[in-house]
């Protein structure tokens, strides 16, 4: 990535460079050739410049980070489990390439914070396997943050929101937070209008 930067500001200048040669000789040919030759080589110039700014044809392969978010709640629970499922929590993920970055943090947890995992499921909502560990640091409040190698499968999961972080506890081992990766959306406040289009999650599953 930082080879095909390179590459761009090489071309970059080097092209404005001679756009602006092209210019000069433009003016010194303008008796000769009229005002014509001097339009033609301002139309090169902004053609040029143009290309250089345009990194998806100078420097192909360069594209633009995917940001994902996530907001950490409560697993599903039963009535006994209810006193003890207290916390919350969130978290930014960034797609460059096909390595995801994590970061997130938490608090009010009933106990402990004892693991923290990426996990992969068959659809939004819907508990999976464990796919990458995470760091953890604090107890009832603290950070989540690490980074996965996403191979072509695990990418699509990420896109179509099959992608979650959760957060295991002393008090439930099995999972005590998790929150699924989600496009990055704004998030309007309890009594704030929402402005714009509304972000809807992709939680609907087909029933086989």
């Amino acid at each position: 990535m930082m080879r095909s930067f390179g590459n761009y500001r090489t071309v970059l200048v080097v092209g404005l460079s001679l756009a602006a040669r092209g210019i000069e000789l433009s003016d010194a040919a303008l008796e000769r050739k009229g005002r014509e030759g001097r339009r033609q080589s301002l139309v090169f110039l902004c053609v040029l410049c143009g290309l250089c700014v345009d990194r998806d044809i100078l420097a192909p392969g360069v594209a633009a980070a995917e940001r994902y978010q996530v907001h950490l709640s409560a697993m599903p629970f039963n009535d006994a489990q209810q006193p003890i499922m207290t916390g919350k929590g969130s978290a930014a993920a960034t797609l460059e390439g096909n390595t995801l970055s994590i970061a997130g943090s938490f608090t009010g947890l009933s106990g402990p914070a004892t693991k923290a995992h990426l996990s992969l499921s068959t659809g939004p909502g819907i508990p999976g396997k464990r796919l990458v560990d995470l760091t953890l640091a604090g107890d009832v409040a603290g950070k989540v943050t690490g980074q996965a190698t996403l191979d072509p499968n695990q990418l699509a999961a990420l896109r179509s929101g099959k992608l979650y972080i959760q957060i295991d506890s002393e008090k439930m081992p099995s999972g005590h937070l998790w929150g699924w990766l989600l496009d990055e959306h704004d998030v309007a406040g309890q009594g704030v209008p929402q402005k714009g289009p509304w972000f809807v999650p992709p939680f609907a599953v087909k029933a086989r």
